[in-house]
C-alpha cells in the first residue's frame, strides 16, 4: 500500500465517521488527484486524495459549497481534512456523459448540458468577487505550456509577441462564471438521468463562450461542425432568454468568441497532454491529440490575423 493510500485509511480510521469501509480506486485524472470508491454501511462514497503540497483543496470545498446554494448538482462534501487533502463525497456513480453519448439521444443530452452552462451563467453572479479573473497574464502562463513542451526552441519573448493577437482577443470577450474543464469527462448522468457536474474546483471569472466550446469541441469527443455551430447560435439565443444582455452581439461576433477561446484553451490542451506523455508518464492522453489539432487547424484557417499563430503550430514539435 502507498504512502498517501495509508494515511487515507487511518484518516477516516480515526477522524472521520467512517471507520470500517472498504476502499478501492475509482479513477484518477490529469492531474496529481486520484479518487477512491468507499463502501460504508451499504453506502457508497467518493473519497478524494489531493497532495495539499500539487494540489490546493480549499477553492473545491468554497466553490462546491457556492454552487451547490445556487442549485448546481455538485458532490456534497460529507468530511474533509484540507491539511492533509482528504475528502468524503457523494457519489455520482461511473456513468460519464461521454458514456451517455453512446447508448442516449445526443441531441438531449446536449441540450441539457448546453442549458447547464447557462445556469452557471445565470445563477452564479458576482463570479468576478468569488473567483480568479482569466487575465491576459494567466492566458500566457497556460499557452506558455504549448511553447514549453511543443515549441521548446523558441524564445518566450518571440512567443509571447506573437501569441498577443490571441490573448488580446479573448481578453475583449465578456465574462461570467467559467467551469474551465467542462466536458464529457465531467460531467455524469445520475439518479433519473440527472445531471452531476465535477471537476469545478479550477473555475474562474472567464469567457463566456468558453465553457461552451470545451463541451462541443470537446478533446476527448467529436461533433459534426455543422451541428456545432447551430448549437452555439442556440446558445447565445438561450443567454438572450435568460437576460444576459452580454449575448447581444451579431452571431457572427459570438462565433468568433467561441472560437478564439477554443483556440486559446486548445493550444494550452495539446501542450499539457505532451507534458503528460514526457514527464508524468501517461501517453494515453495523446491519442487526442489529433482532434485536438483538428478543431486548431480549422480556427486559424478560418481567422486570417491569426496567420502568425498557424505558421507557429505548423514549426511546433507533435509526438506520435
Amino acid at each position: 500500500m502507498d504512502n498517501r493510500r495509508s494515511l487515507l485509511a487511518d484518516w477516516l480510521q480515526a477522524e472521520t465517521s467512517f471507520q470500517d469501509g472498504e476502499l478501492s480506486i475509482a479513477s484518477a485524472d490529469a492531474s496529481f488527484r486520484r479518487y477512491f470508491r468507499l463502501k460504508h454501511d451499504g453506502r457508497s462514497y467518493i473519497v478524494m486524495d489531493a497532495p495539499p503540497d500539487l494540489e490546493a483543496s480549499l477553492p473545491f470545498v468554497q466553490i462546491g459549497e457556492w454552487m451547490k446554494e445556487s442549485g448546481i448538482n455538485v458532490p456534497k462534501i460529507h468530511q474533509h481534512n484540507l491539511d492533509l487533502g482528504f475528502m468524503v463525497l457523494s457519489d455520482f456513480g461511473d456513468f460519464h456523459f461521454q458514456d451517455a453519448l453512446e447508448k442516449k439521444d445526443r441531441k438531449s443530452l446536449y441540450k441539457r448540458a448546453t442549458n447547464e452552462i447557462v445556469n452557471f451563467q445565470s445563477s452564479l453572479l458576482n463570479s468576478e468577487k468569488k473567483l480568479p479573473t482569466f487575465s491576459s497574464e494567466w492566458q500566457v502562463t497556460e499557452l506558455d505550456i504549448f511553447r514549453e513542451w511543443c515549441l521548446p526552441d523558441l524564445s518566450d519573448i518571440e512567443y509571447r509577441e506573437i501569441t498577443s493577437v490571441l490573448v488580446n482577443a479573448v481578453d475583449q470577450i465578456p465574462k461570467a462564471f467559467m467551469h474551465r474543464d467542462f466536458h464529457c469527462r465531467n460531467i455524469l448522468l445520475c439518479n433519473e438521468d440527472k445531471l452531476g457536474v465535477i471537476d469545478f474546483q479550477g473555475a474562474m471569472f472567464g469567457p463566456v463562450t468558453y465553457d461552451l466550446v470545451s463541451l462541443l469541441r470537446d478533446c476527448y469527443v467529436h461533433n459534426d461542425d455543422e451541428w456545432i455551430v447551430n448549437s452555439v447560435q442556440n446558445f447565445q439565443q438561450n443567454l438572450l432568454s435568460a437576460k444576459l444582455s452580454y449575448a447581444q452581439v451579431e452571431p457572427e461576433q459570438f462565433l468568433r468568441w467561441f472560437d478564439f477561446a477554443g483556440l486559446q484553451r486548445h493550444l494550452k490542451c495539446v501542450g499539457i497532454f505532451h507534458r503528460l506523455k514526457i514527464r508524468d508518464s501517461k501517453p494515453e492522453y495523446m491519442q487526442d491529440v489529433p482532434r485536438i489539432l483538428g478543431y486548431i487547424h480549422q480556427v486559424l484557417e478560418k481567422h486570417t490575423e491569426l496567420e502568425s499563430i498557424k505558421q507557429l503550430v505548423e514549426q511546433a514539435t507533435i509526438l506520435e
